[in-house]
């Protein structure tokens, strides 16, 4: 009921004169009460009648603005994560099961992943992975590889008419890696070298007596550590002394075998040491009044190894990217930055892009390398047989599908997750002639991810130490990212990648804490993404090889 005043009331209700108030108030009422129930029933025609209008207006109102807000929506710029939906889907966690995984098996071999130790079951861990996660054809590639090993401490004594000398190991001198097999060795004359000991003149006096090899002025000798010492074991020498340059305060510790060591090749026999300058130039002066005692109990073996090879289903095979990781460490240690960290996040890359089903322009083969810390020696194997036509390996002989004319580049990811990082991309500019615009393409791919981000990050060396070599020695472009390894961190760096300054990027390189608690996480978390942006990039170009050659941009 409306309100007394309403005007809908008012117009409604019959006046009243005061001559006929009493007779016709019986009347009135009812005449009231039954204009009531008309008024009642227009009221609530007129209430629906307007209800309809206005949720038909809302209703307009409400599709123009969720049209308006569709319109909004597409004039925006879209995400980050929506133009590289790749990067984001790769989860650092997951890398970080894979790492738990790599430790858990170095705990159960001698706190170690090395060939001899972990390597296999870390092998055996990415291939079940990749057999039930994974999108690719796995395979796996045998070689054999020298390890060497020192048992004991060895010993270097000088005997003469004026004093005996005791020389300290590790400070004074060094038993240089693969530096023959154990001997002792009693009162043995000696016999000093020039010239590096490269030619059979220089060690024609050797026979029977120990060969002191002066240190060369000249910028680059005639031969190499190996073909010196191998020359002079040939020519009868009972074991080597390398003196190093004064430009160095400690003794060597370099390997004295063949670089691109393989099957067949001869390895050292009799030992191999170095000293320091100092110590060399006492052996010189005095070298015909003195006698060297030298103990050394060191071993070489030759074992069974292999690389992991996952190759990819799809994509264009004439156009693939070979993305690599080595999966082994070194002997002294589990070796979980080094390089669990590259290795779990090649794994991991390759599962995340199965899930998500990436269908990839361009073919990839994921490659987890044997023996890099022996010396490159799984990625200088798969090289070897695809470049140069070497008798291969596989298991049961199965066709890989693989020719070294397919690869259109490589790329190298080892030590992801240093806890005192940098950031650091491969410099192109240091390939070799044939390979070096790829490579620096590819060093631009890395730099747009940390420029996009605003992530600081700096430019180093590609000039050796990890599986990249074999490829941009044999006309592959290659490129990748890492955080460093026993490098110290200047101030100029620390003020721009924080951290410590004056410190090494991993104190325990090549050292058995290089476990879980090495692994910088926020590190491992940027590299990996690094990766996998590189990864999807460069696999759905559509025109890789004019990338490479600098013809188009990306």
């Amino acid at each position: 009921m409306e309100p007394e005043g309403s005007p809908l009331l008012q117009s409604r209700i019959p006046e009243n004169n005061n001559s006929n108030s009493n007779s016709n108030s019986s009347n009135s009422n009812v005449n009231i009460i039954n204009n009531s129930n008309v008024n009642s029933s227009s009221a609530s025609e007129w209430w629906q009648t307007r209800s309809r209008d206005v949720v038909a207006l809302l209703t307009v109102l409400l599709l123009l603005g969720v049209g308006l807000g569709i319109w909004v929506y597409g004039t925006l710029p879209t995400s980050d994560q929506d133009e590289h939906p790749h990067e984001y889907a790769l989860s650092t966690d997951r890398i970080r099961e894979h790492l738990t995984q790599f430790l858990e098996i170095a705990e159960k071999h001698n706190n170690s992943r090395s060939v001899t130790n972990g390597h296999a079951a870390s092998a055996e861990y990415v291939i079940s992975q990749l057999q039930a996660h994974g999108n690719c054809d796995v395979h796996v590639q045998h070689f054999l590889s020298p390890i060497w090993k020192v048992n004991k401490t060895p010993s270097l004594r000088v005997t003469g008419s004026s004093a005996n000398v005791d020389y300290i190991y590790e400070t004074d001198f060094e038993i240089m890696r693969y530096g023959g097999q154990g001997a002792t060795i009693k009162g043995a004359s000696v016999a000093v070298v020039d010239n590096g000991g490269c030619t059979v003149e220089n060690g024609r006096d050797v026979s029977g007596k120990i060969a002191i090899v002066r240190s060369t002025t000249a910028k680059k000798t005639k031969c190499t550590l190996f073909e010196a010492a191998f020359l002079l074991e040939q020519m009868g020498a009972r074991a080597v002394v390398f003196v190093r340059s004064n430009k160095f305060k400690t003794p060597s510790w370099a390997r004295v075998r063949n670089t691109d060591w393989k099957e067949g090749d001869p390895l050292m026999t009799v030992p191999v040491l170095s000293v320091t300058s100092s110590v060399g130039q006492l052996l010189e002066s005095a070298a015909s009044d003195i006698k060297l005692d030298v103990e050394t109990d060191t071993s070489i073996e030759v074992v069974k190894t292999f690389n992991v090879i996952c190759v990819g289903r799809t994509g264009d095979a004439a156009n693939t990217v070979v993305v690599g990781s080595h999966l082994d460490s070194v002997a002294a240690g589990p070796g979980i930055n080094d390089n669990g960290s590259g290795s779990a996040s090649t794994l991991e890359i390759q599962l995340t892009l199965a899930r998500i089903g990436f269908k990839p322009h361009n073919r990839l083969v994921f490659a987890w390398w044997g023996a890099e810390e022996d010396g490159l020696l799984g990625s200088r194997h798969f090289a070897r047989v695809l470049a140069h036509g070497w008798k291969n390996k596989w298991t049961e002989n199965e066709p890989v599908g693989v020719t070294w004319s397919d690869i259109a580049l490589d790329l190298n990811f080892d030590m992801l997750a240093s806890p005192n990082y940098i950031s650091l991309v491969h410099n192109g500019t240091d390939a070799p002639d044939n390979t070096r615009v790829g490579s620096q393409q590819i060093q631009r791919v890395f730099e747009d991810y940390f420029v996009r981000h605003d992530y600081p990050y700096k430019i180093t060396d590609m000039v050796a130490g990890s599986d990249f070599v074999p490829f941009i020695d044999n006309g592959i472009p290659a490129g990748g990212v890492l955080t460093g390894a026993s490098e110290i961190k200047t101030i100029d760096e620390r003020k721009n990648h924080g951290g410590l300054a004056r410190a090494p990027l991993d104190t325990c390189y090549h050292r058995d804490c290089d476990t879980l608690l090495n692994i910088n996480v926020v590190a491992l978390h940027r590299m990996s993404r690094a990766a996998m942006y590189a990864v999807s990039k460069l696999s759905t170009m559509p025109n890789l090889r004019g990338y490479l050659a600098g013809q188009s941009q990306f």
